[in-house]
């Protein structure tokens, strides 16, 4: 995989990846779709429990999937739930922090037919059919409320996991105009994973946006905030030559690495309901403070291999922007993490 360009500069992180569902979880929830919601359970529950891994994760989000559609929002779909946003799955960490928060239960509470429930059960279940058609139904039937905005959302949410990014952003963008807080933070998130690669300049706009009102002062959540952060302090540490990184500079008087650091730092601030390890990454490897950045290489790479490599890119991406040739301790941990991660040099 090439990591650096013709000039030796690394080269802005990708767009995150989407995340299948393992062929092990895949038959707990054929065991479910079959009707034997009994063998699924202790299929899925096995494998859930079974250690902290990108496999385990999608476990649980699959009997939160059950959960939901049998019981609701209940103490048992909660627990998993709450797992899942515990973890490191950049699509759904950020779902299950949603679907914890009062406000997603306000929402959902005005839908007395429990169409929003009942489709994103279907998702969760390997339904997407079913799923997309019970979120277009909500969106048209709830048109004009927040519950109408949610089904927007999710709507969205579940067309980028079937690899549709370009119909998603419809219902992304103008749940986004129309909500503020935790929703609009949440849809600006999935907007900006459509727009990185395309349009860099109007990607930072969004993202910016997203951190802003996801941030629990604006009305935003500590369990989703750390996940938006992370996703723009990405998109700055692989474009420094944004518009909003200079402007940050010129109006704050700060460099660039106090700019594409905030974002981590913020991300740190409110790990509790969700810390993904790629926030430490970015939080500690500013200040030279090496041994969580060692700890949270070592969670992602139990995680999974695509988590790790997303870390080597940062460490990439960031290694200019903390490299200091004067600070002797700094250049040697610098060098032994470079050599851990089989990185090259960059520019």
């Amino acid at each position: 995989m090439t990591l650096l360009d013709d000039h030796g500069s690394a080269l802005p992180l990708p767009p995150d990846p989407l995340s299948p569902v393992p062929d092990e979880v895949e038959r707990g929830l054929a065991a479910y779709r079959a009707g034997d919601a009994r063998e699924a359970r202790a299929l899925l529950t096995e494998i859930a429990d079974a250690g902290r891994t990108a496999v385990s994760g999608h476990a649980a989000m699959s009997l939160a999937g059950i959960e939901l559609g049998e019981n609701g929002l209940d103490s048992s779909c909660r627990k998993r739930l709450e797992q899942v946003a515990a973890g490191e799955d950049p699509w759904l960490g950020p779902l299950a922090a949603v679907l914890l928060t009062p406000d997603f239960q306000s929402c959902t509470s005005s839908d007395s037919d429990r169409v929003l429930l009942g489709s994103l059960a279907a998702q969760l279940t390997g339904a997407p059919e079913a799923a997309r058609n019970g979120f277009e139904q909500a969106a048209d039937a709830l048109e004009g409320t927040d519950a109408g905005d949610v089904a927007n959302i999710l709507l969205g949410n579940l067309l980028l996991q079937s690899g549709d990014p370009a119909e998603a952003l419809k219902p992304l963008r103008n749940a986004r105009q129309m909500c503020d807080g935790l929703f609009a933070g949440y849809a600006g998130h999935l907007e900006g994973h459509v727009l990185i690669g395309q349009e860099e300049e109007r990607a930072s706009q969004v993202l910016s946006y997203a951190h802003r009102e996801s941030h629990p002062a604006r009305g935003g959540d500590k369990g989703l905030h750390p996940w938006v952060a992370v996703r723009f302090g990405e998109l700055l540490a692989g474009n420094t030559w944004l518009d909003l990184v200079y402007d940050q500079m010129e109006n704050s008087g700060v460099s660039q690495g106090v700019v594409v650091g905030e974002p981590f730092e913020s991300a740190f601030h409110f790990a509790e309901i969700s810390n993904p390890a790629l926030a430490d990454i970015g939080l500690h490897l500013f200040p030279g403070d090496f041994e969580p950045v060692h700890a949270a290489l070592d969670r992602l790479k139990t995680w999974s291999d695509e988590r790790y490599e997303r870390a080597r890119r940062l460490v990439l991406a960031l290694y200019t922007l903390v490299e200091d040739s004067r600070d002797e301790e700094m250049s040697l941990g610098l060098k032994e993490l470079r050599e851990r991660l089989s990185l090259p040099k960059p520019r």
